[in-house]
């Protein structure tokens, strides 16, 4: 055989093995790019539903108002996302029907949250934990055709001048107000002031809490005990002792 003829059969068996290759390194990139999607909805919906819970027990969300799906929404979505982990190993995961038709639950089971929260005032850090939350699930959603979950223009704070300008809140005299954090992320900027789940885990691993205000203050506080777990990452006043940069708390209102 010649060369030249040599040449061409081996381009003909070589070629079109090439192609396969080609399409299954788009089908793994696309299948760890869901994978990612999910450890995310799976790490961030941990200690969601707490967070979520505590804000329906106080102002100003109204729980009575909202929907019993609503009400037990956040529970529901993390049992969901639990599923999704347990199905994402697949290697078909692409094209998988089961795993489709348990993201088409999960983004059932995030509809009513997501309603919700457009609906009522959640607390800062609950809307802030909530956006990468429905992003993530929104970018799943692309992916396999399933409808998408509404970006809802947030309710504004209650008001009751003319015109809906916003009342302030009234503080008690002599109030510091700032973010309740732990101290590792105290220096670490807004992002990290209101996120519950940040705070909630260092504080679990043994870190203190501290006040911080918008200007970047940071406030030591002499009674830990007095600052309870539902006014993490939330923006607070609070009253009491002052001495230097240590506050000994007397009173503390969620603003």
């Amino acid at each position: 055989m010649r060369l030249p003829q040599l040449f061409l059969v081996c381009a003909a068996i070589l070629v079109p093995s090439a192609i396969p290759q080609s399409v299954a390194d788009r089908e793994t990139r696309a299948r760890e790019y869901v994978q990612f999607l999910v450890m995310q909805l799976d790490q961030w919906t941990r200690d969601f539903p707490q967070a979520y819970d505590m804000a329906l027990m106080r102002p100003p969300v109204d729980a009575g108002a909202l929907s019993e799906g609503a009400r037990a929404g956040a529970g529901s979505l993390r049992d969901s996302v639990a599923k999704l982990v347990s199905l994402s190993a697949a290697n078909d995961l692409i094209t998988n029907a089961t795993f489709r038709a348990q993201l088409e639950k999960t983004l059932l089971a995030a509809s009513p949250v997501n309603e919700a929260l457009g609906k009522q005032r959640f607390p800062e850090a609950i809307v802030n934990d909530w956006a990468p939350l429905r992003t993530s699930l929104n970018s799943l959603a692309d992916i396999y055709k399933a409808p998408q979950l509404p970006v809802l223009d947030l309710p504004a704070a209650a008001s009751g001048a003319k015109g809906g300008q916003k009342v302030a809140s009234v503080l008690p005299p002599g109030a510091v107000t700032g973010y309740v954090v732990d101290e590792r992320c105290a220096a670490r900027g807004k992002a990290m002031w209101v996120n519950v789940q940040c705070v909630q885990t260092c504080v679990r691993d043994g870190d203190k809490v501290v006040l911080v205000t918008e200007q970047g203050k940071i406030f030591r506080i002499a009674n830990q005990e007095k600052i309870e777990a539902d006014s993490y990452g939330q923006k607070v006043a609070v009253t009491g002792k002052s001495e230097g940069d240590t506050i000994t708390v007397s009173t503390l209102q969620i603003l």
